[in-house]
């Protein structure tokens, strides 16, 4: 009979990819979650209020750069931890293999037993601490760079024919957007639309592109131009 063969040890975690990806993203979806939640809070919306369940699931993609500030941070300093502890406990039973005293930077079995209980913990209240400091700097940030106008500025044309829009000065900001409601920041009026998704008819990014772009643009089409009335002429 032939035997089964053993999964390494190093590679038991392959036997729940399957779960892990699951809570991987489904904490994903968390942080983004809260990201929206600290972010709209600037602008005095409660997202809760207006945003669907499906709205949130994709909430990961919407801003990559939420994940960059929060997410990859949390694992590289996860991983230096990882990293530094292995190499101590090392150094620790070589120590103690040569017959060495306790060195001042190794902590005593008294108060590792104190502490490991606890141990599991330490890296999850650091994580939770770290998201919220990461997610409240991020999001004040993008706040304060939509209300100087800085942020994606837009003209709205509404289904009656009216337009939301502003001034080279004083643009009219995009927040932000569910499935069912845009949300907009008049930085003249210094303040907050909601506008039903079903009222817009379209939406107009001003001066979204670099002016180093247009111009590369505008070239091109001028010798797109010169080349076909070469062609037609006789």
């Amino acid at each position: 009979m032939s035997e089964t063969p053993v999964a390494s040890p190093r590679f038991r975690w392959a036997e729940h990819l399957g779960t892990l990806l699951t809570v991987g993203y489904l904490l994903l979806v968390a942080i983004g979650m809260f990201h929206s939640l600290l972010g709209y809070r600037h602008f005095g919306i409660n997202i809760l209020d207006y945003a669907e369940a499906s709205d949130f699931l994709l909430a990961p993609f919407h801003d990559p750069m939420v994940m960059l500030v929060t997410v990859l941070p949390a694992l590289l300093a996860w991983g230096y931890l990882s990293f530094f502890g292995r190499m101590s406990e090392r150094a620790a039973a070589r120590r103690r293999a040569e017959g060495k005293p306790r060195a001042w930077w190794e902590s005593s079995e008294a108060l590792q037993a104190r502490v490991k209980p606890y141990v599991h913990l330490m890296p999850i209240a650091l994580g939770l601490f770290w998201v919220f400091v990461s997610a409240s700097s991020y999001q004040r940030l993008n706040a304060y760079r939509a209300m100087r106008g800085e942020g994606t500025n837009v003209a709205v044309e509404l289904s009656g024919g009216t337009m939301e829009q502003g001034t080279a000065a004083r643009p009219l900001v995009l927040i932000g957007a569910t499935s069912r409601y845009v949300f907009l920041f008049r930085t003249e009026e210094w303040r907050t639309v909601i506008v039903p998704t079903e009222s817009v008819q379209r939406i107009l990014p001003v001066g979204s592109l670099p002016a180093s772009t247009v111009e590369r643009r505008q070239r091109t089409w001028e010798r797109l131009d010169r080349s076909q009335r070469d062609t037609a002429a006789p």
